[in-house]
């Protein structure tokens, strides 16, 4: 018989083949804080949700059309890859089947801009600004440039119970920090006096993702991950979710946002190494990508270079609260969709693939949500789960993360970003409100 799966709470509706969800943003990030044993009930701060389309930017006549797509073409950017009609189908059959908005309410700070921005920060200066100041680093972050393989640590019972655990940048930064228990744990940064929330069995690594962090996140993996799971060996991963520092105009405007271009070390070429040593057999791979044709080649090329093969791909519609896309389907300066691709390690188990030369078509999905801050994309756990085999017991990583979710494990130099108190609403406060 097979596995009844109970819908996660940020999901509004989803189609009986789970072809088409409608996603809350913000909730599925906090509803991923917490377990069915110890539910996060805290809310994620968030913009307003969108209202109205962003105005057109597109040409109108044909002969603008072709100028700008003779420049696109030039600069790498692709044709629509995901086919529209699944999105307009998709986004048809929500309309039909759920009544009422397409998102859940936020606990709203500051203003949604016109176009793309970030969410102000509070005026207490976070831990990446004091380190970059104590190392007089202009651009980025400075993280400690200490490289031995450190043990991993463990926090204490006494940050889920009396308080927070109290530790030094030093302590945490290129290492990896463990909440080893059924309960979110905080931490508290002595240089800052700044407060994280750490979900329960969740495991993280603060550093950039370069060669040497490899090798520590590598050390961490086999430390922690002893022994085999039924679906992994030590150090593996049933999951592994990447969003790559992919170059384009946003990033570029932001002064603390380091592309591909920029890093010293290729991430996609460190990665492949990790993903040889941590993916499974038969493990999936998850990556965002952007509607750039040279940004799909190279996705492409990395999962070949991995050995996994393209299995299915997922298209992240934006709409507005009402269910308008944000922009044009059909745009050709902005697109209103984002594509995640998923690609299946060789399966050693599978002898069949050797004696047939049937492949599978690649399985298309469609997720709808209403956006939130810029670069905060929604978290998949709810929609991951149901895929893995041997679920409860999978193991997932995140890279590039920018929040931690319980029971995974997250890699990044941004990984403890919405985990600042300063961006969570208490339960407690909203049910006063």
């Amino acid at each position: 018989m097979p596995h009844v799966n109970k819908l996660p709470g940020s999901v509004l509706y989803q189609h009986v083949d789970a072809t088409v969800t409608l996603l809350d943003i913000p909730h599925s990030i906090s509803e991923a804080q917490g377990t069915p044993d110890s539910p996060f009930r805290d809310s994620l701060c968030s913009f307003p949700p969108q209202e109205n389309p962003f105005p057109s930017i597109e040409p109108k006549s044909q002969k603008s059309k072709q100028k700008v797509q003779a420049s696109h073409n030039r600069a790498g950017l692709s044709q629509p890859t995901f086919p529209q009609d699944l999105l307009l189908d998709g986004l048809a059959q929500v309309r039909a089947a759920h009544a009422g908005a397409f998102c859940l309410k936020r606990k709203s700070v500051g203003r949604q801009p016109a176009a793309e921005g970030g969410i102000s920060q509070p005026k207490k200066r976070t831990w990446e600004e004091v380190n970059r100041k104590e190392c007089n680093e202009d651009k980025g972050f400075a993280l400690t440039p200490v490289f031995k393989p450190w043990n991993p640590l463990l926090l204490s019972c006494s940050a889920t119970s009396n308080g927070p655990e109290a530790v030094h940048m030093a302590d945490v930064v290129n290492r990896a920090v463990s909440n080893p228990f059924r309960q979110s744990a905080q931490l508290l940064l002595l240089e800052t006096a700044q407060k994280y929330i750490l979900p329960a069995l969740s495991i993280f690594m603060l550093s950039k993702v370069g060669i040497q962090e490899a090798a520590l996140f590598s050390n961490a993996a086999y430390k922690l991950l002893p022994e085999p799971s039924v679906s992994a060996a030590p150090g593996q991963f049933d999951f592994i979710l990447l969003d790559p520092p992919w170059d384009n105009r946003s990033v570029r405007r932001s002064k603390n946002y380091e592309t591909r271009r920029k890093a010293k070390d290729d991430p996609m070429d460190v990665l492949q190494d990790v993903l040889v040593k941590h993916i499974a057999p038969g493990g999936l791979v998850a990556c965002w990508i952007t509607n750039k044709q040279s940004v799909r080649d190279s996705a492409s090329q990395a999962f070949e270079a991995w050995g996994l093969e393209l299995v299915e791909e997922w298209a992240w519609l934006k709409t507005t609260v009402s269910g308008d896309p944000i922009c044009a389907v059909d745009g050709i300066i902005r697109r209103p969709y984002e594509i995640l691709l998923l690609g299946r390690s060789a399966n050693l188990a599978i002898d069949s693939v050797e004696t047939s030369d049937f492949q599978e078509p690649t399985k298309k999905r469609v997720i709808i949500g209403v956006p939130d801050i810029h670069s905060r994309k929604p978290c998949l756990k709810g929609l991951i789960e149901p895929l893995m085999a041997n679920r409860p017991d999978y193991r997932a990583l995140e890279i590039f993360a920018r929040n931690l979710t319980a029971g995974w494990w997250s890699w990044g130099d941004e990984v403890l970003k919405y985990n600042w108190e300063a961006y969570w609403a208490k339960a407690e406060n909203l049910d006063a409100a």
